[in-house]
């Protein structure tokens, strides 16, 4: 009898700690970073877009070039700096700070030598989140021409 009641207790105790995704609250559920690889870039370089939010609803949004099969990161495209707000499942990123490549001669300069592009329109971006928090699908906006998105997945925080 003690064994059946200890078996229960653990059961009870096991089931209790599990989370379900409903239980998870979508503002903290988001926030990590999130990358799109496009591997096919050449037969040498790889370009990363890579999507951070953070908890104070701060976005950074990157594109970078790497070496295949690589981690060091070569050179920059574009870095863009903003806020985002969560409306339903999804991220509306707001983007006040934007640097770029402006020389379409060239690929990638270190990220220091992106000029900053003053704009006098609104710079938004949505993306979907998905259903369980893994993965930002780019929405394209209404009468625009899009191809099908292709996902960031989120990456593991590196623990150490």
């Amino acid at each position: 009898m003690k064994k059946s009641i200890y078996f229960l207790l653990g059961l009870i105790v096991f089931f209790s700690g599990c989370k379900n995704e409903e239980d998870l609250n979508p503002s903290q559920a988001i926030l990590g970073l999130y990358q799109q690889t496009q591997v096919d870039y050449d037969e040498d370089l790889s370009f990363v877009k890579t999507i951070e939010l953070n908890s104070e609803n701060q976005v950074l949004y990157q594109g970078f070039f790497r070496e295949k099969g690589e981690s060091e990161v070569l050179g920059y495209q574009f870095y863009y700096e903003g806020t985002y707000t969560l409306d339903g499942d999804v991220v509306v990123m707001d983007f006040e700070n934007t640097f770029q490549l402006l020389d379409p001669d060239i690929t990638y300069v270190p990220k220091e030598d992106l000029v900053e592009v003053e704009s006098e329109f609104y710079f938004e971006e949505r993306y979907k989140v998905s259903d369980d928090y893994q993965e930002l699908y780019y929405v394209c906006p209404p009468n625009a021409l899009c191809i099908p998105p292709v996902p960031f997945i989120k990456i593991p925080p590196i623990s150490g």
